[in-house]
């Protein structure tokens, strides 16, 4: 079985020895850029809203020297996001901001010296989860492993998932990491996924280092289709509420098992999303 780690699998790896240099981009309530500042210094990231509406946040070091630069960003006088590194890898903590209809600033900060100047960044701000995840992805280097619960966070929960029954033919599955409040399945965050072939049944399928306090869901691609279904989990009633969700919590780590089937999938039309504000 082929697994791969997507948090992991960097898009558009830069050559060896380039640093990225991107122009900013922006569209409604978005911003990207990868370039540089001096050590210590800081810059001003403004994006212009049509609406008040939630956004979310990301930050990480982008040049070709790995595990040096480190980044912070404030909106609101409130830190959203920041990078760290543990044992030589790169982490990012994605933040979530309620930004007001019009221009809105925030500021991102160079916090350490290094003997390779200048601090190389990039930064994503967009109300698509999975549009910053993709930015980072194609632009931090091989060293940034994704999504972190933050260097303070009190534990990064692991849990196995087990199917009573067989694929029914051959797929992908993706493990998704969400907050509840997202619009849409392409909202998520992708953290884990791997093939599955016609005939397999999933038997302790560990997802480790899942950033916590959050809700976790599972679904499954049919080869050869565009459709996504929901494999619900054991505490699935219906689907219209957070009850229904898989929750992802510091209190038992490793977590209770993520027990589903192929026979419970859900059609992705059929889902329920934004959860706190109203099935839509």
């Amino acid at each position: 079985m082929k697994k791969m780690f997507v948090m992991l699998f960097v898009l558009c790896l830069m050559a060896a020895g380039m640093v990225a240099q991107t122009s900013a981009q922006s569209g409604d309530c978005t911003a990207f850029a990868s370039s540089s500042i001096p050590m210590l210094s800081s810059l001003d990231i403004s994006f212009n809203c049509t609406q008040d509406m939630t956004v979310y946040v990301g930050v990480c070091d982008s040049g070709p020297v790995p595990n040096d630069d480190l980044f912070d960003v404030y909106f609101g006088g409130q830190m959203t996001s920041y990078n760290y590194y543990i044992s030589g890898e790169e982490w990012t903590v994605l933040g979530e901001i309620q930004a007001a209809a019009g221009d809105n600033m925030a500021v991102m900060h160079s916090l350490n010296t290094t003997p390779y100047p200048p601090a190389t960044y990039s930064y994503a701000i967009s109300p698509e989860a999975g549009e910053v995840v993709n930015y980072l992805q194609a632009y931090c280097g091989a060293d940034w492993q994704g999504i972190g619960p933050g260097i303070s966070a009190s534990c990064a929960a692991s849990l196995p998932v087990f199917t009573t029954d067989e694929a029914p033919t051959d797929g992908t599955l993706e493990f998704h990491v969400l907050f509840g409040n997202e619009g849409a399945r392409t909202d998520e965050i992708v953290f884990y996924a791997w093939d599955v072939k016609a005939g397999e049944q999933i038997n302790q399928q560990w997802i480790n280092n899942l950033p916590s306090p959050r809700y976790g869901r599972l679904w499954w691609n049919p080869d050869g289709t565009n459709d996504w279904y929901l494999l619900t989990s054991q505490y699935w009633q219906g689907g219209g509420t957070l009850a229904d969700q898989y929750g992802i919590s510091c209190q038992n780590d490793p977590l209770p098992s993520y027990h589903t089937s192929f026979a419970s999938a859900v059609p992705e039309q059929s889902v329920c999303f934004d959860l706190p504000n109203g099935c839509r």
